[in-house]
């Protein structure tokens, strides 16, 4: 790294009304060097993130970039002197091709280009980023979500940044496609660049990350080398203090008598029929990539997604909800892998999202009653470890980590025996992370079953008693605790047919 920085802001304070979300914070990069930024939710990530990129100008402290004093008005003004930034929100037209989402500014091209003259200007920036074999006129829409991703960056790149700011570029991926993410940010690494990753995941910032910057409670930590620290010791860093085990540990699961029989199942998106059990007092993984089809069984089995035919055996009765409410009566809770778009009433009141799949428990005719929910909200807000004296506030001021305790604890208001999570710790910070792994530990313990499917191999590896592996649409097997190593589920997710599943290897090609 460069004795100079390229990049340095020194002494940054950011407040909004009463909250302050940067405490004379400082933040820098060197030329050509990959920095982690980490820190909890509410730490000031996305503050320090937007002032670097020219979204936030109300700040007080000290801007410097290439040597020189900035005080950025916009994120265009920004983008002008090279410093680009990559949100977690896509900011593609799907409906456009890949060449045409990559200049929608029109910088770098003529007023009139053809369709031709794009793709060819396009090629050079898709194959740095990893994406040569994409044909720049394909419809963007036919891209895969991490595919996607990798446009956003290459529309980025063809402004040649200095300074390229990846906010959790992977939070939404699966392995193969977080894979492809890395390696774009070695290669702009090898050509000079500087890269800002902001990640919640912690065995990607050891990966690729040359130094690492903390920020807890708006304050930062001085950046130190990647090569310094582990897991542990950037988890103290960032939380203040130690973590301790990040996964509960297991118990002995007793199989005797299923909770529930999932039987013939076959939603839209799974190549056949399944079958799988699910027993009282265990967590069972569905793993699998993004679109292999674990995200729609769940949502087959909550009544929200559209299915073929099946069964679910359920307290000795069969059926097949047709609509979440049917299994909601039937006590089996479901938490979607995204909680502002359907797990969460943002813009009302904590309180309101905790008792929303209950409402006859807590009325009387029609009439609501401000007493049972109180008293039943209080409950669950302190099992899940949220503060009820915030449950007046909007749930959409709570950081990533509460909102996603507020969209699991809402279901304990239906008492239920069969909860199922679809990534369970999405966008979460490492001590959230924790607090919800041991809750559902817990409601394990007490006899509830419950099925998580992730994308998350560290998640996926350490916190089932058992895993059903998936692999575009088809049920490729079944691992028990004893076989359940990081090693052996890559396998069965990215690559089954090498050798066991011939058989099946046509139905997922």
């Amino acid at each position: 790294m460069a004795a100079q920085p390229l990049l340095r802001l020194t002494n940054i304070s950011r407040h909004y009304g009463a909250i302050q979300a940067l405490r004379g914070a400082s933040f820098e990069i060197g030329r050509g060097e990959v920095m982690g930024l980490v820190g909890e939710n509410g730490a000031g990530k996305s503050t320090m993130v937007k002032i670097i990129g020219g979204f936030d100008h109300g700040f007080t402290g000290e801007y410097f970039y290439d040597g020189e004093v900035r005080h950025f008005k916009s994120p265009t003004v920004a983008e002008q002197v090279g410093i680009s930034i990559a949100q977690q929100e896509l900011s593609l037209i799907p409906t456009l091709s890949v060449a045409e989402n990559i200049f929608l500014a029109g910088d770098g091209v003529p007023v009139f280009a053809s369709r031709g003259y794009l793709a060819k200007k396009a090629k050079p920036f898709l194959e740095e980023v990893g994406l040569g074999h994409v044909d720049p006129l394909r419809n963007t829409a036919r891209l895969s979500v991490g595919e996607q991703h990798l446009v956003e960056v290459a529309r980025l790149i063809a402004h040649n940044p200095q300074v390229l700011i990846l906010d959790e570029p992977t939070a939404a991926l699966g392995e193969t496609d977080s894979i492809r993410i890395l390696d774009m940010v070695n290669r702009l690494k090898e050509r000079g660049k500087s890269v800002i990753y902001v990640s919640h995941r912690m065995d990607e910032i050891f990966k690729i990350c040359d130094r690492i910057t903390v920020l807890r409670d708006g304050e930062s930590q001085a950046p130190r080398a990647a090569a310094d620290m582990d897991v542990n010791s950037l988890v103290e860093l960032m939380l203040g203090f130690e973590l301790g085990d990040m996964y509960p540990k297991r118990k002995p699961v007793t199989r005797s008598a299923p909770a529930l029989k999932v039987r013939k199942l076959w939603p839209d998106g799974i190549l056949e029929p399944i079958s799988f059990d699910v027993y009282p007092g265990e967590i069972l993984g569905l793993a699998g990539q993004l679109g292999s089809g674990t995200s729609e069984i769940l949502g087959a089995i909550a009544g929200s997604t559209r299915t073929r035919g099946g069964t679910l055996n359920y307290k000795g009765k069969d059926f097949l909800p047709s609509r979440p409410k049917e299994a909601i009566e039937h006590g089996i809770a479901y938490c979607s892998e995204d909680r502002k778009y359907d797990g969460l009433f943002l813009g009302r009141p904590i309180m309101e999202n905790l008792s929303a799949p209950a409402l006859e428990t807590i009325s009387n005719r029609g009439f609501l009653s401000g007493s049972k929910e109180r008293a039943s909200t209080t409950e669950n807000a302190v099992k899940f470890t949220v503060d009820p004296k915030r449950l007046p506030q909007e749930a959409g001021v709570l950081s990533g980590g509460n909102q996603q305790k507020v969209a699991l604890g809402k279901w304990l208001s239906i008492s239920p025996e069969v909860i199922l999570v679809n990534e369970p710790t999405r966008g979460v910070d490492v001590g959230a992370r924790a607090e919800i792994y041991q809750i559902l530990r817990g409601l394990a313990d007490q006899g509830a079953a419950i099925v998580v499917a992730s994308t998350d191999i560290q998640e996926i590896t350490n916190l089932p008693d058992r895993i059903i592996s998936f692999y575009r649409g088809v049920l490729v097997g079944e691992l028990a605790l004893e076989e359940m190593t990081s090693a052996n589920i890559l396998e069965q997710i990215t690559d089954p047919f090498h050798e066991a599943g011939i058989a099946v290897s046509g139905k997922a090609s």
